[in-house]
């Protein structure tokens, strides 16, 4: 009788290791291939955020309440902001997006890469609720992120995190921060 009830019992726990351990039963992790959805922001004419400074090479630029400066190519899905959000690498001074084929990528310091503009031109703030859509990127500022898509890429930074989207299967692109430091809406 004691064997069977130590039997019973090896039984029991493996069951419950088997039913509460079980990956199938893991929360999911973050989707990095799906685009946010920006369409709830308030669209804003593009017009006066786009420079005519010649050094500027028909970029677009924005600034954020935070105080974070964007730019948006002239060409399909080239986007780009400055900072450095927790959990970047050291040398990290902002993120980039390329035609839509590559990233997102860290600038990386020493480079000739800048989302500020060269010339004269002084970024408008582009405010919280408000986005931006230019040839093939959407950026868009929430009260504590800006968010950029650019074709079926993305990056999302805060202060203190940040997040890529990227195709499945793709191998062009920075890796992410691991999930435990993203906020629970982005996990």
């Amino acid at each position: 009788m004691r064997k069977l009830i130590g039997v019973m019992a090896a039984l029991a726990a493996t069951a419950g290791l088997l039913t509460t351990g079980s990956p199938a039963s893991a929360a999911p992790g973050p989707d990095y291939t799906q685009v946010p959805d920006l369409s709830g922001y308030t669209a804003v004419d593009p017009d006066p955020y786009f420079s005519l400074d010649y050094n500027d090479n028909g970029r677009t630029f924005f600034v954020t309440p935070g105080g974070r400066v964007c730019a948006i190519g002239s060409g399909y899905a080239y986007v780009g902001c400055n900072g450095r959000p927790g959990g970047a690498p050291r040398d990290a001074v902002g993120v980039a997006i390329s035609g839509g084929q590559e990233g997102p990528y860290w600038v990386p310091r020493d480079t000739t890469y800048s989302t500020a503009p060269e010339g004269w031109f002084e970024p408008p703030l582009l405010g919280v609720g408000q986005s931006i859509t230019v040839a093939g990127s959407t950026c868009a500022v929430s009260p504590v992120s800006v968010t950029c898509v650019g074709g079926p890429r993305a990056f999302t930074v805060a202060q203190s995190w940040f997040k890529f989207v990227y195709p499945a299967g793709d191998k062009y692109h920075d890796n992410n921060i691991n999930p435990r430091y993203l906020p629970p809406d982005q996990r």
